[in-house]
């Protein structure tokens, strides 16, 4: 069995969630994690997934969304409110990031330290509610191993891993329940690096996603939308990659997934 613990299938980008459920269905996805895109729509997200018992959700605050004039301690706020209330529902803050790629030129200094107050905001939501944090970084390794440490967390994923396995071995030391996120670009034939960190990670610390519509995995890199059924081709690379037989690896990835999210073993779904 598979899980997608990554995905955006309430995006306007997929018009029946039915034929998403099929397709997911075909290639042996049980699960898929859907992730809003901030507490203003968070609504669709939530409703899927107390619809159906193939989806969970996530919330979070999108950086970026903080740098053009909203108040980051009132967005806070909204993000705790809503946890409260729909707590039973919820199973992880995401997404909690550094990206320094996105940074605008005139102000640097100024949108780095944004991103540093939203990630410590959010953490400190995490804690009070128990729930495991999603962290993304890109071009910020070292402020993101740094920030990691001083917020005191420990339950935590590395989303859409781009880095080196130098890189996992530092979070790896600094907390034994930190996990990997490989997406469809550990597909890709130039994705040397996170090939050789898939490779390389124990496998109880590796879990598979799609950020579908985006990153779709070979090989249906050409579509122009993923889907959570392509979690299986993330998979199957992790497979060719690594030495344990392929049942171990599917069969520890997907508890990998319910472990990390602290979801129930379910044994049936319609």
């Amino acid at each position: 069995m598979i899980f997608d613990t990554h995905s955006h299938l309430h995006f306007k980008d997929f018009t029946d969630i039915e034929n998403e459920i099929k397709i997911m269905r075909e290639y042996g996805v049980k699960y898929a994690t859907l992730v809003w895109s901030d507490c203003d729509t968070s609504a669709d997200a939530i409703e899927l997934a107390k619809k159906y018992p193939h989806f969970f959700a996530t919330v979070w605050i999108h950086p970026t969304d903080v740098w053009e004039n909203i108040d980051i301690f009132t967005e806070i706020e909204k993000l705790d409110k809503l946890v409260e209330k729909e707590r039973e529902n919820i199973v992880a803050i995401w997404e909690i990031w550094f990206d320094y790629f996105h940074l605008n030129e005139d102000k640097i200094e100024e949108e780095k330290e944004k991103q540093k107050e939203l990630f410590f905001g959010q953490v400190e939501i995490a804690k009070k509610y128990n729930l495991p944090v999603i962290i993304h970084t890109r071009n910020a390794k070292d402020d993101t191993l740094k920030y990691i440490k001083e917020s005191g967390i420990k339950k935590f994923v590395i989303h859409c891993f781009t880095e080196n396995y130098e890189f996992t071995q530092d979070i790896m030391d600094y907390s034994p329940e930190a996990y990997f996120w490989f997406s469809g670009i550990v597909t890709f034939k130039k994705a040397s690096d996170i090939q050789d960190a898939a490779s390389k990670i124990p496998l109880s610390k590796i879990l598979v996603e799609t950020d579908a519509p985006y990153l779709t995995p070979e090989p249906f890199r050409w579509q122009k939308i993923n889907t959570s059924g392509y979690t299986k081709f993330v998979l199957e690379k992790i497979k060719e990659l690594r030495g344990e037989s392929r049942e171990e690896i599917e069969n520890q990835i997907f508890e990998n997934s319910l472990n990390f999210y602290w979801i129930p073993a379910l044994s049936s779904w319609a």
